[in-house]
């Protein structure tokens, strides 16, 4: 059975008991009053005193013969006769009987034998006893004659059993309707308020199915089943997001393992053929063999450098995910050893180191990882610019953090390539060739990214105002105490640049 027909069922059940009990309640206490009025009318005429010989004024006719009612002078009726009398002489014969009149006729007279008289005069409590006919019920009270006669005293609830008739059948019509409207209604509500669980089991199924893109219509109240679809959608789209992650990911790891297959099975053949030339005697001792060593031994330092690379990313990757304690790092003395080097390694390229300020201008990062990646972005200018090239080294506190830009007056990188320069193995096919052969493996700039994103900082490649690149890394700034001003951030980091032209 369904959810929704067992909520029906159920409102239909709780409905119908509740009309059976509220009928039965109002059935009992309703026959109940009747039962306790006739009662009251029977205790008031046994208290009348009555006389000792029939046949008095008044009262009814001859022993057995049940009195009639008769016109009174001006036609007036006498009141109904709501008691019935019965009496016995001290022998138990019948002496008089006069029945009730509560249906407009004569009743059928109690059924009391003297026996039972006898036995129920002295206690005066009230009994039950039918009809003669068996048609009617009867409550009677005896009472002891001072001629040691007995008089029953008997009241039908002929009244109390047809109200009690009456109202059981108006009960039972009417709780009936209320039953019939109100599971009708309930269904209706049930109905209503599950139907987005409907929406909600087939958008279950149909992503069971594969169908990711599915979702539930928007619920139209703020309740529990609202909230619930609500959730499911919202569930949906993480998890469609979480799978689309991770299918870029995978084919993240497949490009980055084809590019480095596609990196070593460049020297490695390389060296393959110089040992088989060198085997079949293709290469005698002089000139021919040591360019042969020579280029093993560049092509082994290539490999080296890769698997260097390699293993640095895979490193950082794994740091990422447990991120180590960083902490306050002067930048002046990082940018001066980097500096110091790139002329050291390229005296043809001249570079320029311009500190917005005196003072000391700390962040928090990692002084090894910090000094690494401006060596990269410093080597990556060797690499692809041609010698003159001028490089400007800057630092600035700006808002809450410090930007050390690396600006170049080189070729330059194309803005469709910008986006993709941190990415592994990338390299520009545009404006900004490698310029010197055999070096550089597409990994420099993802390294970069790697070291500084491990600061808890941002790396970002700009065009230089009139040419060139500019790479931008933004590291928190640490809070130490006689510091520089911060200078308000500009809205867009390319206006920052303008001026700064080396």
């Amino acid at each position: 059975m369904r959810l929704r027909a067992r909520l029906a069922l159920l409102v239909a059940v709780l409905l119908t008991g509740s009309v059976a009990v509220l009928g039965s309640g109002t059935l009992w206490w309703t026959r109940s009053n009747l039962v306790a009025e006739a009662d009251a009318r029977l205790l008031r005429a046994r208290a009348q005193p009555q006389s000792a010989q029939p046949g008095q004024p008044g009262q009814p006719g001859q022993p057995g013969q049940p009195a009639q009612s008769r016109g009174r002078p001006g036609g007036d009726q006498p009141p109904v006769r709501q008691v019935a009398l019965v009496r016995f002489d001290t022998q138990g014969r019948l002496e008089e009987a006069v029945p009730s009149e509560t249906t407009g006729e004569p009743d059928p007279l109690p059924d009391v034998p003297w026996k039972a008289a006898l036995s129920g005069g002295p206690d005066g409590r009230i009994r039950s006893a039918g009809s003669v006919d068996g048609t009617l019920e009867y409550h009677w009270t005896a009472v002891h004659r001072p001629d040691g006669g007995v008089t029953v005293f008997a009241v039908s609830l002929a009244e109390a059993a047809r109200t009690s008739h009456l109202l059981l059948g108006s009960l039972l019509m009417g709780g009936g309707a209320v039953v019939v409207l109100g599971g009708g209604a309930g269904w209706w509500m049930v109905r209503r308020q599950l139907r987005p669980l409907d929406d909600l089991v087939d958008a279950t199924e149909a992503v069971a199915a594969g169908d990711l893109t599915r979702r539930t219509r928007p619920p139209v109240d703020r309740d529990e089943v609202g909230r619930l679809t609500q959730s499911f959608d919202h569930m949906l789209v993480q998890l469609d997001a979480s799978l689309a992650a991770r299918e870029a990911a995978r084919l993240k790891l497949e490009r980055f393992v084809a590019d480095a297959s596609h990196e070593l099975r460049t020297p490695l053949a390389l060296i393959r053929g110089y040992a088989e030339l060198h085997g079949r005697g293709g290469l005698p001792p002089g000139p021919l063999l040591e360019r042969a060593m020579s280029r093993i031994a560049a092509e082994t330092e290539r490999m080296t450098g890769l698997v260097e690379d390699l293993l640095l990313l895979a490193r950082l990757d794994h740091e990422a995910a447990e991120p180590e304690s960083d902490t306050d790092v002067e930048v002046a003395g990082v940018l001066q050893d980097a500096v110091e080097e790139h002329r050291a390694f390229g005296p043809d390229h001249r570079v320029e180191l311009d500190l917005a300020t005196g003072s000391a201008v700390c962040v928090r990062a990692n002084a090894l990882r910090l000094r690494q990646a401006i060596g990269n972005l410093l080597a990556n200018v060797r690499n692809h610019t041609p010698p003159g090239t001028v490089t400007r080294v800057t630092a600035e506190v700006v808002g809450p953090v410090v930007e050390i830009r690396v600006i170049d007056d080189g070729p330059g990188i194309a803005a469709a390539d910008r986006p993709y320069v941190f990415e592994r193995f990338f390299r520009p096919d545009g404006s900004r060739p490698r310029t010197r052969s055999g070096t550089g493996s597409g990994l420099g700039l993802s390294i970069v990214a790697a070291l500084v994103s491990s600061c808890e900082g941002t790396v970002t490649a700009l065009e230089t105002p009139g040419g060139g690149a500019t790479f931008v890394v933004r590291l928190p700034r640490s809070q130490m105490p006689g510091g520089p001003a911060p200078r308000e951030a500009s809205a867009n980091p390319q206006e920052r640049l303008r001026g700064s032209r080396p």
